[in-house]
Formats: C-alpha cells, sequence, structure tokens
C-alpha cells in the first residue's frame, strides 16, 4: 500500500509517479495533486489481468495527447511553426531559448493540451513501460482466459514505450528515466530499440502486420539516430508500400483533437495560437511549388502583430496525426545509403506526389541535401525537423543573435535541455 502523500512526492519529482495519468491523461498536474482520498491508494491494484484492454488503451492515450503537443512545440522551435499569441511563457519556444526555469516553463510543468511535453511525455512511458513489465509477468492463457490477446497488448504497449522513448531522446538533450542517473540520448535510443525489438516479436505473435510495421519504422528511426544505418534500412526496407499508422483523434475532447489544428486551423474551428513559419509558406522544390506543404494566403495579423497563415495538411480537430508511414521508411533509407538508392526514392516520392522533374546526381553530399529537403516536405508537421536539424548540426533560421520580434534575441538551443523540475527532484542527478 502505497500513502497518497508519498504518491504525491513522487509525482512532484516528475518521474515516478505518472501511473495516475493512466486514468487521468490529459489532465492538468496540479489537479492530480489535489486529489485526497480518504485514506491509502493501492498503486498496484490498478494493475491487474482483468484490467489489461483498460491500461494499454490508457498509456496510448497518453502518448497521443503527448504526441500531439510534441509536433506542435518541437515544430515551434524548428521553424516549422511560430507562435502567434501575447503568451510570454510561449515565447521562449521560438526564441529557441530555454535558460532558466522561467524560459522553461511550457515544455517542462505545462500539460499537452497546452503543448507541454516533459511530463506528457514521461507520463506515456511509464503508462507504457507500466503495462508492458506486467504483460510480461502473465501468460497467454490467463489473458486468453479474460478474452484478451496477450501477444497483441504486448506489441502494443512496447510499440508505444518505444516511441516515447524516441522522443525523449530526439527532443531533449539529456534525460533521467525513473530516478535514474542522468541519460545521453544514444542511451534513450538504445532502450526504444529494445522496446521496438519485443513489439516485432509479439506483433508477429499475434498475426499483427500493422503493429510489427509500426515497430519497424520506430526501429529504424532509432537505428538511424544512433548511427547505425546498415540495421535501420534493414528495418526500414520491410515496411510495405502505402503503410500508414496514426494516431486516433477527436474533436468532442481537447486531449484528443488534433493538436496542430487545435494550435493553427482555418476557422472557424482551428486555432489561431500559432501561425507558419516563414520558410514553409511558400515552400517550392526544384522551383515548383510542392504539394505536400500546403499553406493558406496570409489571412490577417494577431493581437501581437503576427503575420497568420493556416495549414492546410490537417483539416479538423477529428484528422488523425501520422506516426509510422511507408515513407518515412523510404526516406530512412534513403538518407542511409544515399547514391542511386536515395536517388530513385527521391523521384519515386516526388512523382507520387505529382512533382515535375527529375533529381540527378552523384555527389552524395548533395544528395543528402536533397533528403533532408525531401523529409522536410514529407514529414511536414509530424515532428521530424526539429531532430533533423539537431541531427545534422543545419543552421538555425533565423540566426542566433537576431532580435526577436518580441523582445531579446534567437538563441541557439537545438535540444530542450533536462528541465530544472527533474534536476531538482532527481537526487541521482
Amino acid at each position: 500500500m502505497t500513502s497518497i502523500h508519498a504518491m504525491k512526492r513522487l509525482l512532484r519529482g516528475a518521474v515516478l509517479g505518472f501511473g495516475l495519468a493512466v486514468v487521468a491523461a490529459g489532465c492538468d498536474l496540479d489537479s492530480l495533486l489535489e486529489v485526497d482520498p480518504v485514506d491509502r491508494v493501492p498503486a498496484e491494484g490498478l494493475t491487474t489481468q482483468s484490467n489489461a484492454l483498460l491500461l494499454v488503451n490508457g498509456a496510448i492515450a497518453d502518448f497521443e495527447c503527448a504526441y500531439g503537443a510534441y509536433v506542435a512545440l518541437s515544430g515551434v522551435v524548428g521553424g516549422e511553426l511560430i507562435d502567434a499569441t501575447q503568451t510570454a511563457a510561449r515565447w521562449p519556444a521560438e526564441r529557441r531559448d530555454f535558460d532558466d526555469v522561467a524560459d522553461q516553463s511550457q515544455y517542462a510543468t505545462f500539460g499537452c493540451t497546452a503543448l507541454g511535453i516533459y511530463i506528457p511525455l514521461q507520463t506515456a512511458r511509464w503508462s507504457a513501460d507500466n503495462i508492458l513489465f506486467a504483460l510480461q509477468g502473465w501468460t497467454d492463457a490467463e489473458l486468453s482466459d479474460l478474452g484478451f490477446d496477450r501477444q497483441e497488448l504486448l506489441a502494443k504497449a512496447a510499440a508505444y514505450a518505444g516511441y516515447s522513448y524516441v522522443l525523449l531522446g530526439e527532443g531533449f538533450c539529456s534525460m533521467a528515466v525513473n530516478l535514474s542517473a542522468e541519460l545521453t540520448p544514444a542511451a534513450v535510443f538504445d532502450t526504444a530499440i529494445a522496446r521496438f525489438t519485443t513489439a516485432i516479436a509479439a506483433a508477429q505473435a499475434a498475426g499483427e502486420a500493422d503493429l510489427v510495421a509500426l515497430a519497424r519504422v520506430g526501429r529504424a528511426r532509432a537505428y538511424l539516430n544512433r548511427g547505425q544505418g546498415a540495421n535501420a534500412v534493414a528495418d526500414a526496407e520491410q515496411v510495405p508500400a502505402g503503410f500508414e499508422y496514426v494516431t486516433d483523434a477527436s474533436g468532442a475532447f481537447s486531449v484528443r483533437s488534433n493538436r496542430i489544428f487545435a494550435q493553427n486551423g482555418p476557422p472557424p474551428t482551428g486555432g489561431s495560437a500559432l501561425s507558419i513559419g516563414e520558410a514553409y509558406r511558400n515552400f517550392q522544390h526544384m522551383g515548383v511549388d510542392d504539394p505536400r506543404v500546403e499553406v493558406s494566403d496570409f489571412i490577417r495579423q494577431t493581437a501581437d502583430g503576427t503575420e497568420l497563415y493556416f495549414q492546410l495538411k490537417y483539416e479538423s480537430l477529428d484528422d488523425p496525426l501520422p506516426l509510422a508511414t511507408w515513407e518515412e521508411a523510404q526516406l530512412i533509407i534513403a538518407e542511409a545509403q544515399l547514391g542511386p538508392t536515395a536517388v530513385a526514392i527521391i523521384n519515386d516520392l516526388h512523382s507520387r506526389a505529382g512533382i515535375a522533374g527529375v533529381f540527378v546526381s552523384t555527389d552524395n553530399a548533395q544528395i543528402l541535401a536533397h533528403v533532408l529537403e525531401e523529409r522536410q516536405a514529407e514529414l511536414w508537421l509530424e515532428g521530424h525537423r526539429f531532430n533533423d536539424i539537431e541531427r545534422h548540426n543545419l543552421d538555425l533560421v533565423p540566426a542566433p543573435g537576431t532580435v526577436y520580434r518580441k523582445g531579446q534575441t534567437y538563441e541557439d538551443a537545438r535540444c530542450f535541455p533536462l528541465p530544472d523540475i527533474e534536476i531538482r527532484n532527481n537526487p541521482n542527478i
């Protein structure tokens, strides 16, 4: 038995108490901390065989809200989007400025509906790992008696845990998990790879081809981040053409809404808290408009003077966000192999998108630059550009030192620092 006061201390440490979010996905952290039951809460009581499906679905819901926030906020730091509000707490993300606690407030402590990412992603990671470890201790027969396919649930829990680790590794300069010492992104990616390996084996045992492909894309992504190109290609080549795995979305609940459309979507149902980054307002590829980056004409200025443009990729709060696609897998192959393989993939993607012209090159530096442009367009507003900038040390735009239109200057952050809430509450850091 665990007292509620002990649970509160763990939640404030921002690491071990995230299991509560299984039943309160997307809720404000402060409201969680203020819930006082009469006496004691059995922490182990929720993780039972009869709750297996509920806990897996809860972990998925935790991840989906966190993922939407990550796509939006990393899009701001990576230049795909810009802030269009008068809320000063949101400005450091666009300025790439996280030097002190006040600058960290949004990404470190906000909930996922307000574009917080640290606590939501840690919540998703904990939720998925918690039920994954429980499932590994149970048997197929035990869950079959309850009407559950244990291998399918294992595959889902492991895959979503893997994606949680991938985003924590891609987004943050360093990481801590369950009060661990400070971890490098490489160590986080290694854990992601292990989770995806578990997911692939379970999905194959369950005969769930989509889950196999989901985990293969995720593992290829993690391998690419680790610089293990051959392993990345081996997974990506097995992703079937046309594959797409998306998150669930519903405008009926804020935690399930398409977070991009909620922040930047045409009226009357879309939001205007974000606008489109300048580089994406007239995005061209090989001198022609790229239909994969579709943006509205200039609408108006917001109260803070930001010119308002809307993305047209997502059309409603109910539109899902892509999590893993065949196109991403192809671009992983292209980046890892370069040469004629990459050229062929680029031209195939152009043909599918209706882009005229043929790309021809034998210069791998030029080919890599073109692959990154393809990723910029094909994976626009899907949570990749921020990490691409870091992985390849791409130029920051606007350059550090440029005056920010709302005050101060742009800085040079290429990843989110491990937040102060972790450092202060983790005795091992």
